[in-house]
This record gives C-alpha cells, structure tokens and sequence, in this order.
C-alpha cells in the first residue's frame, strides 16, 4: 500500500448566481489583502478581474455575462489552501463546474503506473500516458471528455520544469495522483461545493476505488442523487465549520447555558 501525504484541492471553478459582479472582485481582494487587475474576458464572460498577491494569482473572477447577477470564478495551483474556504464562506450556495484533487507522494512512478494501468485495464477504462525530453511522464486514465478523468505524473520532474532556479531543492521522487471531477448535473455541482478533497474521489466508483485500493486512503462513496437540503440547514453546515471551534471553546469556558445567552443576546433573540 502506498501512504499519501494527503490529499487537497488544486483547481476550483464555480459559479454563482445573484451577485454583483463589480462588487465581488473587491471584497475578495479585501478578504485576502490583494489587489486587483484587469484581465481577458472568456466563455461568454466580457470581463475579467484577477485577484493578486505578492505577484501570485489568487483567483480570476468573469462577469458581464447575458445572465444578469452570474459570476465565474477560478482558483488554481496553491492558492486554492486559502481561497477555496473563503469562497464557501462568502458564497455558500455556488456549484462547482470544476474541482481537481490532488495528493503527493514520496513514490517510484513506474511501479504506481504500472498500479495504474492493472487498474485501468481490468475496470475497462481508457488509458495512456504522455512522455516529454525532460524526463516528465503523465498517465490519464479515462476519458478526455467524461466527468471523472485521473492523472498520475512525475511532479519532481514538472516543478523543476517550472522551476529550474530551485531544481536543486526539489526532492526526488514525488509523484502526484490527481483527479478531474467536472460534474454536469446541477445537483451534483452543488453537492461538490461541500466535499472536501478527499470526498470528491467518492463522486465516481472507479475513482472511489482507486484512491482506496492505490492511493491507500479510504474515499466515502458519494451520491450523487439526493434532496437538496434546505437553505436554513446549509447556512447551518457553514456556521458550524466557521465559527464550531470557537464556540466549543467558549462554552468550556463559561458553561454551554452562559454560552447559548450569549449567543441568543447577539443576535436579538434574548
């Protein structure tokens, strides 16, 4: 079994609906102490704005599209740690066209390829693998157009690419397992605005499998079928994950009846 060193969000893409666009670029730069530029409308969006940091894209916000109050946004690569939070903070009732999740390890890539394509091969899935001068080697394992697609590639070889000043502090032998999750359904983009990384290799069987049979980690299979909970009760998911570890800590500290007063008196229902 190859242990992961855990698995975390390296793409998010989503839309939201009844927002003003021009507003929502500076509240994220606000949240995140960047700033804000101007960049290249896409996909039926005539504008762009990118959210910067310390010269680091943080995230790419579209707007103007024909649906009045829709709005785009895309976070990639590092900065997903600190934006995708923030974004189900902000706007808990988006849907996810893409998330990628990913997980590195310290692994021989030709012995997980070969995992990789036992794996494939025997569960009928489309497979092949890409090759470059440098060394580098991606494996895809299903289809270029379908909703779930993996990749398992050299990352060493990829950031000394990227990175060829810092080639000499990068380890060797990393290897990255990635998955493409593009789901097409409303329901299940909504249901992927509350997976967590690791979840989200529970939307397909062949993935959830995957990730418990080579990866080593246990993917909880997720239905992609079921009633939308209601707003009251999403508002209650995301107050609890915002604010529950502070308010664990202050009812040890005062008691849970001191503590529901509080609460109850800041919100004018004392």
């Amino acid at each position: 079994m190859i242990g992961g060193l855990g698995t975390r969000f390296d793409w998010y893409e989503i839309t939201a609906d009844g927002l003003d666009d021009g507003r929502v670029p500076p509240a994220l730069a606000l949240a995140l102490g960047g700033r804000v530029t101007v960049g290249k409308g896409r996909n039926g969006y005539a504008q762009c704005h990118v959210i910067e940091r310390d010269d680091l894209v943080l995230a790419q916000v579209y707007g103007h599209s024909a649906r009045t109050g829709e709005v785009h946004i895309t976070v990639s690569g590092q900065a997903c740690d600190e934006v995708v939070p923030l974004l189900r903070r902000l706007y808990p009732d988006h849907r996810v066209s893409r998330a990628d999740s990913s997980v590195d390890f310290e692994a021989d890539f030709d012995s997980l390829d070969r995992l990789a394509v036992e794996f494939a091969t025997a569960r009928g899935l489309s497979h092949r693998i890409i090759r470059d001068s440098d060394g580098g080697a991606t494996r895809y394992l299903g289809a270029p157009s379908s909703e779930l697609r993996l990749r398992v590639y050299r990352k060493t070889e990829q950031l000394r690419a990227l990175h060829p000043e810092a080639a000499s502090t990068i380890p060797d032998g990393i290897v990255r397992a990635e998955l493409q999750g593009r789901p097409g359904k409303r329901d299940t983009k909504e249901a992927v605005s509350l997976m967590t990384a690791d979840e989200l290799w529970g939307l397909g069987k062949w993935s959830q499998g995957f990730a418990s049979s080579i990866l080593g980690f246990d993917a909880p299979r997720v239905p992609t079928h079921f009633d939308r909970p209601s707003d009251f009760m999403r508002a209650l998911h995301f107050l609890e994950r915002q604010y529950g570890p502070m308010m664990k800590r202050r009812v040890e500290a005062v008691g849970l009846d001191s503590a529901r007063r509080e609460v109850m008196s800041a919100l004018g229902l004392s």
